[in-house]
């Protein structure tokens, strides 16, 4: 790993410890169990059933970002045992829970308001074992099906990015996440067959010989034939250094070839490259762990195409979704030299964090614009934010998402994952991210053209007030919610990443008097900078609500 993969030295040793997640935060706390098996006995089968929802009612009263009673979270996730079949039926009275199968009553529950939750979980497990015995339908149904619907109700008495994560698809986004054991091929598929698209330069199945066009017929002496490209692909994958043997069929040579090929950790690449002249277009498609890395690089090697300087980056972070806070922060680390980043602040004392820039910019100086649109959210808007408020970066687009949270990932004994919303973004100029999104400086949701015409109106937009009066460059911490509604309606989120916003952040980065305009159009407040340690410049931020939980957790 190149010594400027992450340039944040005590983020790096900070997040080794707790890696948020926009966002995302993962915080790994326990060994994984595999439930999906038949257990050695009833009893031992509700314990383990309690022993899952007892740690996710744990995880989010102590967790999530607003104060919620485990009552709440175990008659939500109770009543959500309706969904599985409609003969099953919950009630509540005077905190007696009732499940009712067919009209007769097959399980009753006290749940008082102080329960804990190791109870609860144990009244969860309780409820659905009573399920299954009396309904032939939920008796049949795999247990992460189960497990997923309680979990379903208790996630909906949160917010919209606070969710539940079944033992697949949890495997999918860790892979997404942090890599995965593989051989590093791209497949396409049809009715027939698996035909390799891509092999990864220097990835196990170069090495071994694959080539664009075979085709994979077997892994492991199983047949593809039939399969859905989601099983073939967890076939491929396994263990880093473990060993997988690939049938191949290749066209012109007659029958097939086996290749054993050792697995080796891919991280989904998330960084291309282009560049027209000196000025160099980087796409980013979300933040994974090696995202800082391979924007790093790409620079570097871009740099020394263009003969040793660019005049100007474009960071195309157009229908981003986010990904992992830290990689937001080192990225735009990348390019300011001082001076804020991004704070978070939520109800558990961890949440509380507050990130400056080390000081260790690869390219502090090279002008920069940054493309954003309706897709844009979480980590995207961080960067944007970030490089908008210090003056380092002229934003051009649409108004982003608006995701202004950030969620921890927290991994439970089934080997899924809980996804709950525990803090709130606060910009470098000291606005919340959620819901106002990132407003760009110069607006091309509505434009035709990038002539100099198009461009000079733009920039006198910039600096005039809308109707409602308010204006785009006034200092965006003081705007109040109906001013804020204003100002993105004067720039509406927009889908689609139109090749003219490209042209029109060279026209600007080509012309240096229009760049100068663009980037100091958006004054952050006249505040001085804070250093770490400081609180945000949000007075709002020191009025928590809620009790927080001293118990330590284990990173």
């Amino acid at each position: 790993m190149p010594t400027r993969a992450c340039p944040l030295s005590w983020l790096r040793l900070f997040f080794a410890a707790c890696r948020l997640v926009s966002i995302a935060a993962v915080v790994a706390l326990a060994a994984c169990a595999d439930r999906g098996g038949v257990s050695g006995g009833e009893a031992e089968s509700v314990a383990d059933t309690g022993h899952l929802f007892a740690r996710g009612i744990d995880e989010i009263t102590d967790l999530y970002i607003e104060p919620i009673s485990g009552q709440k979270l175990v008659v939500t996730g109770a009543m959500n045992l309706t969904k599985l079949d409609d003969k099953l039926d919950v009630g509540l009275t005077a905190n007696q829970l009732t499940l009712t199968y067919n009209g007769s009553v097959i399980s009753t529950a006290t749940v008082s308001p102080e329960i804990g939750s190791t109870d609860g979980g144990q009244i969860l497990a309780s409820l659905i074992a009573a399920a299954r015995k009396y309904d032939p339908a939920v008796a049949a149904m795999r247990e992460d099906t189960i497990d997923k619907a309680v979990f379903d109700g208790m996630t909906s008495s949160l917010d919209r990015f606070s969710r539940y994560s079944p033992p697949d698809e949890a495997r999918d986004q860790r892979a997404a996440r942090d890599g995965f054991g593989g051989i590093g091929i791209s497949f396409e598929s049809n009715s027939e067959d698996f035909r390799i698209t891509a092999v990864t330069e220097g990835s196990p199945a170069a090495h071994a010989g694959l080539r664009p066009g075979d085709r994979v017929v077997a892994v492991d002496g199983q047949p593809t034939l039939g399969r859905r490209p989601a099983e073939v692909i967890h076939m491929l994958r396994g263990p880093v250094s473990s060993t997988v043997t690939v049938t191949i069929a290749r066209d012109g040579v007659e029958g097939t070839h086996d290749y054993k090929i050792e697995r080796m950790l891919v991280v989904l690449p998330t960084v291309t490259a282009s560049r027209d002249g000196t000025v160099a277009i980087f796409r980013i498609a979300s933040f994974n762990q090696s995202t800082t890395q391979l924007l790093t690089e790409s620079i570097q090697r871009e740099e020394r195409e263009a003969g040793g300087r660019l005049s100007g980056i474009v960071l195309d972070l157009r229908g981003n979704p986010g990904g992992l806070l830290d990689q937001a922060v080192s990225l735009a680390d990348l390019f300011i030299l001082k001076g804020p980043i991004i704070a978070t602040v939520g109800r558990h004392p961890a949440s509380h964090q507050y990130f400056a820039a080390s000081g260790h910019a690869i390219a502090p100086d090279i002008p920069i614009v940054v493309l954003v649109n309706g897709g844009s959210a979480s980590a995207s808007e961080i960067v944007a934010a970030a490089l908008q408020d210090v003056g380092r970066a002229v934003v051009i687009g649409s108004s982003s998402y608006g995701k202004g949270t950030v969620q921890t990932v927290m991994r439970l004994p089934n080997d899924g994952e809980l996804t709950l919303t525990w803090a709130r973004l606060v910009t470098p100029s000291g606005y919340y991210l959620q819901a106002h999104g990132v407003v760009p400086t110069l607006c091309t949701a509505e434009w035709g053209s990038d002539d100099d015409r198009s461009l000079d109106a733009a920039l006198h937009r910039t600096s005039d007030a809308t109707p409602d009066g308010v204006s785009a460059s006034a200092p965006r911490a003081s705007l109040s919610d109906a001013a804020w509604s204003v100002l993105r309606h004067s720039c509406p989120a927009r889908p689609g990443s139109p090749a003219l916003d490209v042209k029109i952040a060279e026209r600007v980065l080509g012309d240096p008097v229009r760049y100068g305009e663009a980037v100091s159009a958006i004054h952050p407040p006249s505040a001085p900078a804070l250093h770490s340690g400081e609180a945000p410049p949000v007075a709002a931020l020191t009025a928590v609500s809620g009790s927080l939980s001293s118990k330590p957790r284990t990173p």
